[in-house]
């Protein structure tokens, strides 16, 4: 039985959820069984979850992404890593126009006199096939203003000494090349930020920057949408207060989405595991005194503009350290938890992309190189192709949750268990997520029958990770182990 969107009939709902849970058999009580070490099941704390499956809340507009970044080449020319990235229905892959090693720069010469360059698009033009292919579409950051800026944009090209910026009327000529390029090619490639964290600029509130790189972004805008009206282009930090103020107030361009990075922390250990798990949920995804959230921000735009734009989580990890390594924490237990409590934020906010930086990194790299003990940012080993937890949570979500898809009204008794309900092509959906590292029996009202688990718990050690599929009946309780993620379908 399939689902009306429109909710208007709680009955049809109710019955294409109860008979939806029903169509799987029972086959084990592995969930309830098979942790026998933690104490007596009695004595593990119970939490009621409620599915209100005549109630819904809103629909889901979030798509996944991931970034590509010095693994551009390796994930393009390996069929396995693609393989994945479509598994998990990822939707967006942003990357730079600038690394060199090895070099994604199409432009390889700049002739600032008569503002044009030689480009040789050949590789681009191979990744960009092979996004679309698996159902993507890329995302281009172009520019960066890390300094010093001549080793970031095409070689030939000046910057301004009075505000340490390319020259507008050459940075637009630059940037039209790109939608002019795809056009001739029939590559219907729309999203687009110019530059990447223009922060390090301008600082927080530095009006005079904000100034300088606004007349920077305006003419590349205004050149990149007359070769192609359908581009969407803004810049990252948009989010920010005071930045969107001013912007919106002083003649910035029209923004295609807004767009902020979400790296909880720029340290390792600089917060705890519940602090960290608590920004998963808060910090940049709801207003606070510097940032607006994802409501927020689009509501301030459409006052302002009349027009409600994307929000796009462009850059997200645990942390961004990197110097010394990266966060062990990253492919952790802990980590995965904050990926899934990230993404249900964000799907109950109404964000449209989250992209996770990055798709792949080198275990073994990272760890003779590095001295934090990390293993790279990514949620994919590219020394064996086999994928940490982050990525199982997504591979999770990504192809039983669509932009469409109804939510539903539910809740948790405890602040240990986040809940997450929505429906799928007629059948109702629930993802619980555990914040504890405790064991937890979880009861449920709202919905019954038989149901398919899949999950992620300690069960397996995050070093070696595999999903658990089991079968169960919601008769009896889903046993949490410690910080988990969990899906029932089904």
């Amino acid at each position: 039985m399939k689902l009306s969107r429109s909710g208007k009939a709680s009955l049809i709902l109710s019955l294409a959820v109860l008979l939806g849970f029903a169509r799987s058999s029972l086959s084990t009580l592995s969930d309830y069984k098979s942790i026998q070490s933690g104490g007596s099941v009695a004595y593990w704390p119970r939490v009621d979850v409620t599915v209100n499956i005549g109630k819904t809340i809103g629909s889901n507009n979030l798509s996944l992404g991931f970034m590509v970044d010095f693994d551009w080449k390796t994930w393009r020319d390996r069929s396995i890593l693609r393989e994945l990235a479509q598994n998990a229905s990822y939707k967006l892959v942003r990357m730079f126009d600038f690394r060199k090693n090895p070099p994604l720069v199409p432009c390889t010469s700049w002739n600032e006199s008569t503002k044009t360059g030689t480009w040789n698009w050949t590789d681009l033009d191979l990744l960009v096939q092979r996004i679309f292919e698996i159902g993507a579409e890329p995302l281009f950051a172009l520019g960066t203003t890390l300094t010093p800026m001549t080793n970031y944009i095409p070689s030939g090209m000046a910057v301004d000494p009075n505000t340490g910026l390319p020259y507008p009327a050459s940075w637009a000529a630059y940037c039209r090349e790109w939608p002019k390029h795809f056009k001739n090619t029939g590559a219907p490639v729309r999203f687009y930020e110019t530059m990447n964290e223009p922060w390090m600029y301008f600082g927080w509130n530095d009006y005079s920057k904000i100034s300088n790189f606004m007349n920077v972004f305006n003419a590349a805008a205004q050149a990149m949408r007359t070769e192609d009206p359908n581009v969407l282009i803004s810049f990252d930090g948009t989010n920010r207060k005071p930045v969107l103020d001013y912007w919106l107030a002083n003649g910035g361009a029209e923004l295609g989405f807004i767009s902020f990075h979400k790296y909880d922390s720029g340290t390792i250990n600089y917060y705890s595991d519940a602090t960290m798990l608590d920004r998963a949920e808060t910090f940049q995804l709801k207003t606070s005194l510097s940032y607006y959230g994802v409501k927020d921000a689009q509501q301030k735009y459409y006052d302002t503009r009349g027009k409600r734009i994307p929000v796009i989580n462009s850059e997200s990890n645990f942390n961004s350290v990197c110097d010394a390594g990266t966060d062990p924490k990253i492919q952790q237990f802990v980590g995965t938890v904050w990926e899934a409590l990230v993404l249900r934020t964000e799907i109950l906010e109404g964000a449209d992309y989250n992209i996770y930086y990055s798709f792949s990194s080198s275990a073994s790299w990272e760890k003779t190189s590095k001295t934090s003990g990390g293993l790279g940012f990514g949620m994919i080993n590219s020394d064996n192709n086999h994928p940490w937890y982050p990525y199982y949570v997504q591979e999770m979500l990504g192809p039983s949750l669509s932009v469409g898809d109804t939510l539903l009204e539910s809740t948790s008794n405890s602040p240990d268990v986040r809940v997450l309900s929505w429906v799928h092509e007629g059948n109702a959906k629930v993802m619980l997520i555990g914040r504890t590292t405790q064991v937890l029996r979880i009861f449920f009202t709202g919905i019954t029958g038989n149901i398919n688990v899949t999950k992620i718990d300690s069960t397996f050690p995050w070093e070696t990770p595999s999903i658990q599929k089991s079968a169960t009946s919601l008769n009896e309780p889903v046993i949490m182990n410690g910080y988990s993620v969990i899906l029932l379908e089904p």
